[in-house]
């Protein structure tokens, strides 16, 4: 196309679409906005060439194109412009809605495409539910809101708009590639001014008012749910995505022998679960040792997902805390993926705060750039993403947004990992949400874990339907086996057990303690702390640490424990299970309160991971084993199993067995009751629900109530808060922030231990709180 089809004519220059960044210059204008809006919805249509075809939707494109052309003509109205220009007082009407009136413009369209176009302009901002005040009003008075909008619409402007129209949409049709996907080429009759104002108003009026009737006719049908979704989910991504001027990138997911060699290994060097991984196509469960390279079968598995000559997917890759997300994102940027993995949870714009400050930039400017990474993220600009799983539940939920997390899950590559750390109702709502995806958005999932009882296996039989089962041969499983178990009588915190760690300690050894709660934590560190004083480093972590101290905590047990060579300074690392998964570490000896035997299994994998020794050492205690963290009978029983193969080698194909042994009679019995209903009641209230322009006010509370945290401020930090909020630094400011769950906050309201903030303010918790112990 010849620039002065890309560029804006001077002629429309005076239409814009967005304010001014700065002073005295001219605001963006509606021309060069809606190019990149069908710039961006074209590269989406590279990721998702066979799309239409795929969902039954054949004029699919077709829609999102016009739609996309003239989804904000309704700016064009002389109030808006204004508005745009002077900055401060809003203009008081949808634009939007405005932009119906020319949906009669795309002339020689059917009227069911028409009713589609309608319903992605109309509802590119608001909800169904919030502009269905404007139906109430018929009259067509001089107080109707549709009339005194069609009133700023100035026949010179429609003149304009009906020359962009006629001079450059069937030209940028080619020059975007759109002509493989059946665009249709519109031939614009003569503008008439006089004919559009007396057909704007009943246009309006008939799109608003059929609107409802369309979509509830419709909803009642599978394919116009998923195609409304998958309508609105572009339009938007496409919209949001041109005004933060980027681009979406393909994904750099490759061709799998290029990864490895990227790690420097060959095929030939690999372990057969991981050749198996490689040659598999469609979703698969991995059952393989701790530390026998699940994360790398996982992301050559995603690898070998894309068909020929189709667009690679998207890899999301879901881990359960928030600890392993930070450690993943890392590994996934440093050895596999630079520069295209994205971070999202509840304190990644920290972490990416934090991360920048450690590279010696400047406060504003590692603000700035954190802040930048979360808007990418929050855009679904990362081909890589790396979440929880609760992240992918706000599309269950309607949270607002949630038509374009829905659009990036299409085709997309799951990874699943260390799911033996869900509950079993957390454990439905996700596995109902993926049986969703996979038979209604053609998601493939890789789930993986080193423990996975057959009851879970019946549940994942279920969701993913043909799926391959992939285990690590005995001969891995045997080349892992690394550890001795010893289970103890009493509890850890013994002084003569607290002893013999502080010999452990002095002689070299790298030792972790294992508890479940964070209060034996705190006490465990102070009493070691005594013993070794400055002469054995010792560590702390848990979760109720602020973001500040927690990101500088994980980094450092990364360096002193993680490190690929041995070393032989003594380390002891107090912790609770946020120890357990994917903090890639190694240490020498394990004291472990006890623990179901997912649990224990996994904190076993801390210890001789690079198999260093012929075998190490695994204490677990029988005591506390009260229910306070963990079901009570679970654990007993994961005790009853163990004594068995007390100070034996743990034979971790075993584990499996061990793990039926337990899933039995009466804990099989409340373990099925409990998924089975929280998976009725998620599929009825949920899923079953899924339609587009409904964002639920109602289940979004529902949702923050059910998986979000509570962030307040302790006391002790509120002169550090204010110091940083007066330099205008939030986001140090925010770092000060401790996450609590609501039942926890709760109690300590009840208690009077809570300060309650005014709007905008923090919350404040008497409680005290320092860097090395966190809060109390």
């Amino acid at each position: 196309m010849e620039n002065n089809k890309c560029q804006c004519p001077d002629w429309l220059d005076d239409i814009w679409a967005k304010s001014p960044v700065q002073p005295n210059i001219s605001g963006e204008t509606l021309f060069s906005h809606t190019f990149e809006v069908l710039k961006r919805l074209a590269e989406l249509k590279k990721l998702r060439p066979n799309l239409a075809e795929t969902i039954g939707f054949p004029k699919l494109w077709n829609c999102l194109f016009w739609a996309c052309m003239i989804h904000d003509f309704g700016k064009a109205a002389l109030g808006f412009q204004q508005m745009l220009r002077q900055g401060g007082k809003t203009w008081g009407h949808r634009h939007e809605v405005l932009s119906l009136a020319f949906v009669d413009w795309l002339d020689g369209l059917s009227e069911e495409e028409k009713y589609w176009i309608a319903a992605a302009v109309a509802y590119h901002h608001k909800e169904g539910a919030d502009l269905s005040d404007l139906t109430l009003v018929i009259d067509g008075s001089e107080d109707d809101p549709v009339t005194k909008m069609i009133t700023q619409l100035k026949e010179v402007t429609l003149q304009k708009l009906w020359r962009w129209l006629a001079e450059y949409s069937n030209c940028w049709i080619n020059e975007l590639g759109f002509t493989s996907c059946r665009i249709d080429h519109i031939k614009f009759i003569q503008f008439d001014n006089e004919s559009f104002s007396s057909k704007a108003y009943k246009t309006i009026r008939y799109y608003l008012n059929k609107l409802t009737v369309w979509q509830e006719t419709g909803n009642n049908i599978s394919e116009f749910r998923l195609s409304s979704i998958l309508l609105r989910g572009h339009v938007i991504s496409s919209d949001h995505v041109a005004s933060a001027h980027v681009e979406i990138p393909p994904s750099p997911v490759q061709n799998p022998e290029k990864l490895i060699n990227h790690w420097n290994k060959s095929i030939d060097s690999l372990y057969p679960h991981q050749k198996e991984s490689v040659k598999t196509k469609g979703s698969a469960v991995l059952i393989a040792p701790t530390g026998s390279g699940k994360t790398e079968a996982a992301i050559l598995w995603a690898c070998s997902q894309t068909e020929q000559g189709k667009a690679m997917p998207r890899l999301i890759y879901c881990l359960p805390y928030q600890a392993s997300m930070n450690a993943m994102y890392e590994r996934l940027t440093a050895d596999s993926f630079p520069g295209a993995v994205g971070l999202e949870h509840s304190r990644s714009i920290l972490v990416q705060y934090r991360r920048y400050l450690e590279e010696k930039l400047d406060n504003k400017v590692a603000a700035k750039l954190a802040k930048w990474e979360k808007t990418l993220a929050r855009l679904y600009c990362y081909p890589v993403r790396v979440l929880s799983p609760y992240q992918i539940l706000k599309a269950t939920y309607r949270l607002k947004g949630y038509e374009t997390l829905l659009t990036d899950c299409f085709n997309a590559a799951f990874i699943l990992d260390e799911i033996h750390a869900y509950a079993p109702r957390r454990l439905a709502q996700i596995f109902a949400t993926v049986k969703y995806l996979r038979e209604t958005y053609h998601a493939k999932f890789f789930v993986m874990s080193a423990t996975l009882p057959g009851i879970v296996i019946e549940k994942l039989e279920q969701i993913l339907g043909n799926y391959r089962l992939i285990k690590a041969t005995d001969e891995v499983f045997e080349k892992f086996r690394r550890h001795r178990l010893f289970i103890r009588p009493g509890d850890l915190t013994a002084e003569d057990i607290l002893g013999e760690i502080e010999l452990e300690a002095r002689s070299g050894k790298k030792v972790l303690i294992c508890c479940n709660t964070i209060k034996r934590t705190q006490q465990v560190y102070q009493q070691l702390k005594d013993k070794l004083g400055q002469q054995v480093p010792i560590m702390l972590l848990h979760g109720r640490f602020n973001n500040r101290d927690r990101t500088i905590k994980e980094r450092d047990i990364i360096v002193a424990a993680g490190g690929s060579e041995s070393s032989e300074q003594s380390l002891v690392i107090v912790a609770t299970q946020v120890v357990e998964v994917s903090l890639n570490i190694d240490l020498d000896v394990l004291y472990s309160d006890p623990a179901p035997l997912e649990a224990l299994v996994q904190r076993f994998g801390r210890i001789n991971r690079r198999r260093i020794y012929e075998w190490a050492p695994v204490y677990v205690f029988t005591q506390p084993c009260d229910g306070a963290v963990y079901e009570q009978s679970i654990v007993e029983q994961a005790l009853i199993i163990l004594q068995d193969i007390n100070g034996q080698f743990i034979d971790e194909k075993q584990i499996t067995t061990y793990l039926d042994n337990i899933y039995q009679d009466k804990i099989a019995e409340n373990w099925n009751q409990n998924y089975l209903n929280a998976f009725t009641e998620f599929n009825d209230v949920c899923i079953s629900n899924l339609k587009a322009f409904a964002a639920d006010k109602f289940l979004e509370d529902e949702f923050y109530k059910a998986f979000d945290s509570i962030e307040v401020l302790p006391m002790s930090l509120k002169d550090e808060y204010i110091r940083f909020i007066n330099k205008n630094d939030p986001l140090s400011a925010n770092e000060l922030f401790v996450s609590l769950g609501w039942k926890q906050f709760d109690k300590l309201a009840k208690k009077r231990r809570v300060i309650f903030g005014a709007k905008g303010q923090p919350n404040l918790v008497n409680l005290s709180y320092d860097s090395e112990y966190g809060l109390e």
